[in-house]
């Protein structure tokens, strides 16, 4: 073959592979960017608020654009498989961020739901009276890289009923607005019953299902790491007195906090009430409440309500940790025959304002196994 027709040859070929790569690239490639929304630039919240929820429903998730700002008049309905990546971007919203519509249980309502990212704020300057975003039965859940500004003081940022397998990261929480209460948390680990998620019984929720969904389930395995977190009480696993005390047994398992910054403002930084395991390591949490005398002005706070021989069975281990308090700095404490599992408290910094006789309280009879190693005990000002 002439020198000529080598090179006609070697092009052709070349020509082919690169028609053939562009043919591949196009036919077989995802779209970059594909569920991407652009801001609508119109402040009364219909038009973004209609097509994120489009773009949600028909990809599986949503790209908000970043540096830009979206405006909402409703929640975004959330679903299994579900993706909001916000990074960067700014929301605006009139009611509620976001919520699901449970309608089974054993944690199968919502599976596979991710937020990340964004600024989510309300557009008044008092906050929303309800809860931010709230998660029932649902489980693999990740809330990351958010910062929230969006509830008022007197209700919650995050609330997660019957929920398993959760992850907050690197999330930047806190209310606006005031309010007295001492019982409302930024965070909150809820039990599923009638008195705690009433809200099943109205619309927009399947009022016909809310007995079946209020059956006492609890929250296991949620991770919160590596937030800030402000709010009338930080974070709290909740437990409920009412209907003649039929769920005082049933016990959270698995929280995880770690390397978090958590206050609150009028009661407890953080509260793991009916919790039979858990770890909190290298996190501040501080309780700014007002005064000594109250439970309410403890640092860290555990209580058992109800009797549950499981709770025995259970692991808390809180290391490395600075607590500031008014009562106390950190309690451990059943109110029943109950006793806690293995108890584990090393080198943590306990500040109390009754003094640093008082920042610990802790009983080694309410524990079968309980280890105090290398901690310190201050007073502290309430500064």
């Amino acid at each position: 073959m002439t020198k000529s027709r080598k090179n006609t040859a070697f092009l052709a070929a070349s020509a082919l592979i690169a028609i053939l790569a562009v043919i591949f690239v196009l036919f077989s490639a995802k779209p970059a960017y594909a569920g991407t929304v652009k801001p609508s630039g119109k402040t009364g919240g219909y038009t973004d608020k209609t097509n994120i929820q489009r773009e949600l429903d028909k990809h599986g998730s949503v790209t908000l654009v970043k540096g830009k700002t979206y405006y909402t008049d409703g929640p975004i309905h959330i679903s299994s498989n579900k993706t909001i990546n916000a990074n960067g971007a700014t929301i605006i919203c009139r009611k509620t961020v976001m919520f699901n519509i449970p309608t089974k249980t054993g944690y199968k309502s919502i599976e596979n739901f991710t937020l990340d990212g964004g600024t989510w704020k309300y557009y008044g300057s008092n906050g929303y009276s309800g809860s931010s975003i709230k998660i029932i039965h649902g489980k693999n859940i990740v809330i990351k890289n958010a910062t929230i500004r969006h509830a008022h003081a007197s209700g919650h940022t995050i609330e997660l009923v019957a929920c398993k397998n959760v992850k907050i990261i690197k999330c930047n929480i806190a209310p606006l607005g005031s309010s007295n209460s001492q019982t409302e948390e930024a965070i909150q680990l809820d039990v599923a019953t009638h008195s705690t998620a009433y809200f099943l019984e109205s619309k927009p929720f399947k009022t016909s299902l809310a007995k079946t969904l209020q059956n006492g389930a609890t929250c296991k395995k949620v991770t919160i790491k590596n937030c800030t977190i402000v709010g009338n009480r930080g974070v709290v696993a909740n437990y409920t007195r009412k209907e003649g005390g039929k769920y005082l047994g049933k016990l959270h398992s698995g929280v995880v906090l770690k390397n978090n910054k958590i206050t609150g403002l009028k009661g407890e930084g953080v509260s793991l009430f009916n919790t039979k395991s858990a770890t909190v390591k290298n996190n501040t949490i501080i309780s700014r409440a007002s005064g000594s005398g109250s439970a309410y002005t403890i640092g860290l706070h555990f209580a058992c309500f109800g009797s549950n021989s499981k709770l025995k069975k259970g692991k808390i281990t809180v290391t490395g940790n600075t607590v500031k308090g008014g009562r106390q700095a950190m309690q451990i404490y059943s109110h029943t025959s109950s006793k806690y599992g293995t108890v584990t408290i090393k080198n943590n910094k306990l500040y109390c304002k009754k003094g640093k006789n008082a920042a610990l309280k802790v009983s080694s009879a309410q524990c079968l196994s309980l280890s105090r190693i290398n901690n310190s005990y201050n007073g502290w000002n309430g500064k």
